[in-house]
Formats: structure tokens, sequence, C-alpha cells
């Protein structure tokens, strides 16, 4: 009887270890079926910060859908995060050791970055199997990346300043658009566009305004009337100069000597609203309002290429330009670099988010030599001038733009200004030397 017992525990315990093993061979399986399944691959992520907020925002998405498609093992995880709280989030998350696996900086800034030891030099990945056609790059842009022979960054785009105009603006009035604009058709043309249907001395259309952030066009101005606003380097200060002055005089005189533009603060809204409105004839901004132009302009429109109002060719721009940390808890090298140079390889398919190709191939490409309305914006792409490049380069920004806006509406005299915002700068270049 006892031993029937045995026989029968020993034969239950037998096909609880059969069951048990063949729900365990059945679960691997299944598991190994499941990851051989295209849709449930382990995927690594890829996370990827950049300011894009604007339509240049989907333009981005579009592009990083299509990566995902095309390598199924990586997972973007892309943040949008206004300019204007980017950079201290990115700061800080490079400090604590948990950054972006790829982010994006403008060219003249990343020498607070390097100085920071944050930004990963890229020469064994750029040099390396899966590198990338280094004479291929727009030479001028690439030049701002190199600091001690390491590169620090891969450009994404270029950009910079051109006119937008109104073309049935200028039908209306009967006046043929130039082919170009300078220091002998300017003035007259834009007083042509300036209207005062009532003659109570305030235009009800202006013939041109400088549009955006002020300091673009005062680097511009500067180096079209002979002088610099600051070494590449930031090593020099010149900006209490002729050439200085002349350049916040000019713009002053559009305003209250000429009177073909209206105020930076303009009366019934803003600068850009009033172009848009119709009131406003010719419009000068960079590239990257042009696809705003295209879905809220109700009017016919061209691009001219930015004035050239002294005796010297120059027009600001810079670059987007993509960089990895050079410190992370969770970085996957490998992953990072095939999504920065899948980016870079995309430059035709990103000009549509606003932009201009940073490579000569891209540029000269069928696909984007059919993009008619960016030929003015590359034409000047030999005359560009860069900002400063300076550790200091946000702040010293942030800093003299409310002194430039303070000479160009009359609030300040031009030589006293001139000085001041050389009195700022030199205290933050200071800290250096200290």
């Amino acid at each position: 009887m006892l031993e029937n017992r045995d026989r029968s525990l020993r034969f239950t315990m037998l096909i609880f270890l059969l069951v048990f093993v063949s729900a365990s061979l059945l679960l691997a399986c299944r598991s190994n079926d499941s990851h051989q399944s295209p849709g449930s691959i382990e995927k690594t992520k890829i996370t990827f910060w950049n300011g894009f907020t604007g339509p240049d925002g989907r333009t981005m998405w579009s592009i990083v859908e299509q990566f995902e498609k095309e390598h199924p093992q990586y997972e973007v995880e892309m943040e949008l995060i206004p300019w204007t709280t980017y950079f201290d989030k990115l700061m800080v998350s490079l400090g604590a050791g948990n950054p972006p696996d790829v982010f994006v900086l403008h060219e003249n800034e990343m020498l607070n970055y390097i100085q920071h030891d944050a930004i990963l030099p890229l020469n064994k990945f750029i040099y390396g199997e899966q590198g990338l056609p280094v004479s291929d790059f727009l030479e001028s842009i690439w030049q701002r990346l190199v600091f001690d022979e390491q590169i620090f960054g891969i450009p994404l785009d270029c950009h910079d300043l051109a006119v937008y105009y109104n073309k049935d603006y200028f039908r209306e009035l009967g006046i043929s658009p130039p082919e170009k604009l300078d220091a002998s058709n300017f003035i007259p043309l834009a007083k042509q566009l300036t209207v005062d249907s009532n003659g109570d001395g305030k235009p009800d259309k202006w013939g041109f305004t400088f549009g955006g952030g002020m300091r673009r066009h005062f680097y511009t101005l500067i180096e079209q009337f002979g002088g610099r606003f600051i070494s590449q380097h930031a090593d020099e200060y010149v900006i209490d100069t002729d050439a200085s002055k002349r350049a916040l005089q000019y713009v002053y005189d559009t305003v209250d000597l000429h009177r073909i533009s209206p105020r930076p603060q303009f009366v019934g809204g803003n600068i850009w609203q009033g172009f848009l409105g119709g009131r406003i004839a010719m419009f000068a901004d960079g590239i990257w309002m042009m696809n705003g132009l295209k879905a809220h302009g109700s009017f016919d429109w061209g691009v001219l290429p930015y004035p050239q109002l002294g005796s010297q060719k120059a027009v600001w721009g810079s670059s987007h330009v993509l960089c990895l940390p050079k410190y992370s808890d969770s970085i996957n090298l490998e992953a990072a670099w095939t999504f920065v140079k899948y980016l870079s390889d995309k430059g035709v398919a990103w000009s549509e988010g606003g932009q201009l190709p940073a490579r000569y191939s891209q540029l000269q490409s069928p696909a984007f030599l059919a993009k008619t309305e960016y030929k003015a914006f590359v034409d000047q792409i030999p005359d560009f001038i860069f900002g400063p490049n300076n550790g200091y380069t946000v702040e010293i920004e942030t800093r003299y733009e409310p002194y430039i806006l303070s000479a160009v509406t009359g609030q300040e005299e031009i030589p006293e200004m001139t000085g001041e915002i050389e009195k700022a700068i030199s205290s933050i270049l200071r800290r250096d030397s200290e």
C-alpha cells in the first residue's frame, strides 16, 4: 500500500515537472518569436534636444520618423524646447551627467560649451569608417567648429538675412522691383514705397523695415562700412568705432530722417504682422521667416538680396550645429553618431523647415535648386560674416541688444551709445583675465 502511494507520488511529480518544462519551453519560443518580430525589436533610444518650436519642428519630426522607419533598431525621443529656456536646461543636464544624446547649438555658442569641457570631439567619427566628407561642408561654417584641430560639431544647416518684398504692393504703385538694393537706390526706392494717404505726416504704409533681432543687422552694417564688431574668438573688441556709429546712424535715419521705416516698436501691431498685413513693402529678416510667409502671406511676394549699403559686401550668417555630450551616463555613441550622420545627409529635406543646406553637394542638387525662392539667400553665402564666438556670447548679445534699440529709436545719442556698448562687453570679457 505504501509502495503504491510512493509510486503515485513520484508519477505526479513527474507529470508536474513535464508540464512545467513544456510551459517554460513554450514561453521561451513565444519570447523568441516576439524578439524576431520587426514590431517588437528591443530598440536603442536616442534623445535629441533642439529649439525648433515653430514650423521647422514639424519638418524635423518628419525626418525623425523617416529615420526610425529606416533604422527600426533605434527610437528617437525628441524634445523641442524654446530657445529662451533651452540653454539653461541644456547646461544643467550636461553638468548633471544626464544630457541628451544629441543636441543643437548655434555655431557662435559652442565655445562656451567647449571651454566647460562639455562637448565631445568628433574626429574619430568624422574620419572613421562611417564618416562624413569634410570637403563637402561649407568651409566658412566648418572652420567655426574647429578648435585646437578638434572638430566639435556637424553643421545641420546655415541661414542668413535677405529682404522679403510684397510684389502686389510694388504693382499697385507701378514700381518695378530692382535686382538688388544698394546705397544708390535703397533710400529713393523706399521713399517711393512709403505712402501717407491723408498727408498728416504719419505714413499709412512703409517702404522698408529691419525685422527681427537688431544685432544681426548691426553686425552686417558694421562690416559693410569697413569695421568689425568683435574678432572671431573675441580676443579683442572694436565696437566704439566710426563704422559702428555709421551702422547705428543708418538704421536711425531710416526711421527719423528719411521716414521710410516704422520704429521697432511698431504702432498698431508688431513689424512682422505689419508686413503680412500689407503695410510694409520690404522686410529684412532671416530665411527662417519664409515658412510663416508661405503659410500666412495673402499676397504675391519675392526675395531680394540684403542691401549693400557700404563699400564692403557682408551679410550676417550662422548655422545650427549637431553636438554630442562629452560625459553621459547613458549615451550609445554608435547610435548617436548614426543619427547625426543621417541628419547631415538630409539637408535638402531639412531646408523645408526654412534653412539652407550646409553642404556643397546638397546646395547644387536638382531637388534644392528647384526651390527658387531660396536663391537670394544662397547667392550670399560667400559674403557671410558671423557674430562673436566667445564663451560669453549669449550674455554679450543679451546685454547689448537693448543698447542698440535705444540708439536706433533716438533714446540715446549714438556716439555715446557705442561707447556704452564697448564698456558693457569689456566688463564681460575682462573676466577671462581676472
